[in-house]
């Protein structure tokens, strides 16, 4: 359940289904390698090399919400890494309106149709991106489906009438709607099921929309999707209500590769909730156990891990349950049930949950805030918590455990043992520094603690006796932690302003490796052995070096790009005049340096027509301006604005600034770029560049910007890209005298869209 961030809405209750060239001079060369295998062993291998359980229910959920499906892409490796079997992304439907800021995450809760993609996550070859590359790392994925109801046309008296842009064939069909009113009383299972929660109520009942919620459903799990969380699945009726509906046996009864799925629903208790019903179909959620665990670790109340001993929910198998410290209802709902929580109470209380037997527990990852609650973007990273040591080691303690059952045990109130079979202990300790002596099923050893609190414990005659300190968790139980391969190299990605550049690659955690050059045959290479680039090559030439490292069949790939830069860029404007002008001057200055460097006095300088109404000019010795164009009493950028930021060669038309000359014949998207936590130093601004001409063609002196950052360290960044372009882009740090700084890892990818024409993503240090 979940209320809107805004006051004029009324409570939303969430349901969620979980089913599913150029050369180079090489100092050594081996033999190419290769490598082919199945999916499924990719997927297996992957799984083994992380210590990933083999099935999703036996695994820990990552919840990674408001996500983009690039942003979950680009961290699959460090999910993995921290041992989270699943990925839940946030609602993949079409939402009602585009907005991105941060406190407007219920939109995602408020679809328009059963189709995959929407602005504020990604579109559907992205998702499709996403499951596959899920799939390499042994990660499954979850998706949220909202299946109760649509995104309403406002408040008060419209609260129950769907937004105008609800798809026509849901919208128009007088028998896909429940009546529009409100609940009234939680105990009439009646109303609950029946009537409304602030927002327009599918009737589920009904087997035409059951057909079209199967058909989104099955498009999802052809495109790689492993399961579903189905939101406010307590509204949505049981064969054995009293207004009884088939849609759940049939619904689920129908998806492809159901036996594999993991599908669990939003039955938050309370009321006449009926939730020992549903888990004869699905997994269910625990929330007041989630409440239970937060005042164990004393929020809201006094520390007692007595608190977090039993599930409180009854008649419900713990295999059935889905458990959290929170959830993004309990952290973003208007009555802020966990918004207060600091780190230390999260990770505790993850421990206490995450170290169990049988049931499935979620990881809320929360956004990233400045002072508020909310983040400032959609679709971007939340904090980093999900990375500390002790929740890694946790989640490692519980993939290492499947199969073996539990014992509990407390030592006073504030330390809890978790016992896992005869094969490890988890202690929580929320209070001051102890000494453990306790009973334990622990077979007799010495056990060195893997969580960051150290130490080492002794187990003999069934009693296991140590020290942990205060507010610290010990992890307990034999065995190596698995360690992903790394790759580095000895120089920064950018530019390079010499003939040839001398690249040492190394890595680490590994059996093999290879590398390739701008996609070339990949080829076998010593850690440590140098390779040469750009030889001969004309100045602008860029280089992408993707290199692999093996271990077993898991792998980190990581592409660097350098590009050959002219270390005398001459800098040229060409200017498309409006009709009613006259023939323009060019005024050119520089206000990186101190004093501003002036190129002419105003009006500056005469263009020179090339025909077809552009005009030209050439700044010989200028690696940089801003420039503004004026004919009579007209100019552009216009009085008290800043000129345009040029460098290199650029084209610019009706205000748009471009890399290559306008091309009448292709349509242009304005693709907006949300780059997320980029910090800078002084001087220092966000740029763009990639694999098009319009981003620079990888050459860092031609990249877009600098981007806006009113929300400082985010930036955004407006350019016009061809519509159907498959880019590849990285976000640069560059300074006034042209220093650059690449992110790491990967490049970013992205297809234009004019129906999805935001990209979200975060700055790779």
């Amino acid at each position: 359940m979940r209320r809107k961030g805004r006051s004029f809405w009324s409570a939303v209750l969430f349901v969620a289904l979980l089913l599913q060239t150029f050369g180079f001079t090489a100092v050594a060369q081996d033999d190419a390698y290769s490598q082919t295998s199945g999916a499924a062993n990719v997927q297996g291998a992957a799984t083994q090399s992380y210590g990933l359980p083999a099935n999703t229910k036996d695994g820990l959920i990552f919840h990674a919400w408001n996500w983009s499906f690039d942003t979950i892409t680009d961290n699959l490796p460090a999910i993995a890494a921290a041992g989270f079997k699943s990925v839940q992304t946030s609602p993949i439907q079409g939402t009602k309106e585009n907005s991105m800021g941060g406190s407007y995450w219920w939109v995602l809760y408020q679809p328009v149709n059963f189709k995959i993609g929407n602005a504020q996550l990604g579109g559907r070859d992205q998702f499709k991106r996403l499951c596959e590359e899920a799939e390499k790392h042994g990660i499954s994925i979850i998706v949220d489906v909202v299946a109760n109801h649509m995104g309403n046309a406002g408040g008060g008296s419209l609260e129950y009438t769907p937004a105008y842009n609800v798809d026509p064939a849901i919208r128009n069909n007088p028998y896909f709607w429940h009546e529009a009113r409100g609940i009234t009383s939680y105990d009439r299972r009646w109303e609950v099921t029946q009537w409304g929660i602030g927002l327009p109520d599918l009737n589920t009942a009904n087997q035409e929309l059951q057909d079209m919620i199967i058909g989104f459903l099955n498009d999802a799990i052809n495109l790689g999707a492993d399961g579903f969380r189905f939101d406010a699945a307590k509204h949505i009726e049981l064969p054995n209500d009293e207004a009884p509906s088939n849609f759940w046996p049939r619904v689920l009864g129908s998806l492809n590769n159901k036996q594999n799925l993991f599908n669990y629903g939003e039955v938050l208790q309370g009321g006449k909730d009926y939730i020992g019903a549903y888990d004869d179909y699905i997994s269910v959620t625990a929330s007041y156990f989630g409440r239970n665990v937060r005042h164990a670790v004393g929020y809201n109340s006094g520390k007692n891990v007595n608190d977090a001993k039993h599930f409180s929910v009854d008649g419900v198998a713990p295999n059935k349950l889905v458990t959290w410290v929170e959830s993004h209802d309990s952290y973003a709902n208007d009555s802020s049930e966990s918004t207060y929580m600091n780190d230390w109470q999260i990770k505790m209380g993850w421990a206490l949950i995450a170290s169990r037997a049988e049931t499935s527990s979620l990881f809320f990852n929360r956004p990233v805030t400045n002072g508020g609650r909310f983040a400032n973007t959609l679709g971007e990273a939340g904090n980093n918590l999900w990375k500390d040591a002790d929740i890694a080691a946790v989640n490692k303690f519980h993939n290492a455990m499947v199969g073996q059952n539990e014992y509990l045990r407390t030592q006073g109130n504030e330390i809890m043992l978790i016992d896992r079979g005869t094969k490890g202990t988890t202690i929580v300790n929320l209070g001051s520094d102890a000494q453990i002596d306790s009973a334990t099923n622990l077979a007799n050893g010495i056990y060195t603690n893997k969580a960051s609190g150290g130490g080492t414990f002794t187990v003999s005659n069934g009693r296991i006796t140590g020290s942990i300190g205060g507010g610290k968790i010990a992890v307990l139980y034999q065995g190596t932690d698995v360690l992903e391969p790394t790759v580095s190299i000895d120089v920064p990605e950018g530019g390079f302003y010499s003939d040839t550049l001398n690249v040492k690659m190394s890595y680490a955690n590994a059996d093999s490796a290879t590398y390739s050059l701008n996609d070339g045959t990949p080829v076998s290479f010593g850690s440590g052995q140098s390779i040469s680039i750009g030889t001969g090559v004309p100045f602008g030439s860029t280089f992408a070096l993707k290199i692999t490292a093996i271990k077993a069949q898991l792998q980190t790939t990581k592409t660097f790009t350098f590009v050959k830069e002219n270390p005398n860029p001459a800098l040229k404007v060409h200017y498309y005049k409006p009709s009613q002008w006259g023939a323009p001057n060019l005024y050119y200055y520089d206000d990186s340096v101190s004093p501003t460097k002036i190129g002419t006095a105003w009006p500056g300088v005469a263009m020179q027509s090339e025909g077809d109404g552009w005009y030209v000019y050439e700044v010989p010795n200028w690696k940089q301006a801003k420039v503004i164009f004026n004919s009579g009493g007209n100019q552009t950028p216009g009085a008290n604005q800043p000129g345009y930021s040029i460098t290199g060669e650029k084209w610019i038309k009706d205000g748009v600034v471009t890399n290559r000359k306008p091309d009448s014949g292709n349509q242009l998207v304005p693709v907006t770029f949300n780059v997320n936590n980029a910090t800078t130093v002084p001087g220092q601004n966000i740029y763009i560049v990639g694999s098009a001409a319009e981003l620079g063609n990888w050459n860092p002196a031609n990249a877009i910007g600098p981007g806006a950052n009113p929300n400082y360290p985010n930036w955004t960044i407006t350019v016009n890209l061809p519509a159907g372009a498959h880019v590849q882009f990285k976000a640069v740090k560059k300074d006034a005298n042209n220093h650059v700084v690449w992110e790491s890892g990967s490049n970013h990818s992205y297809t234009v869209s004019a129906s999805n024409p935001v990209v979200n993503f975060n700055f790779n240090n």
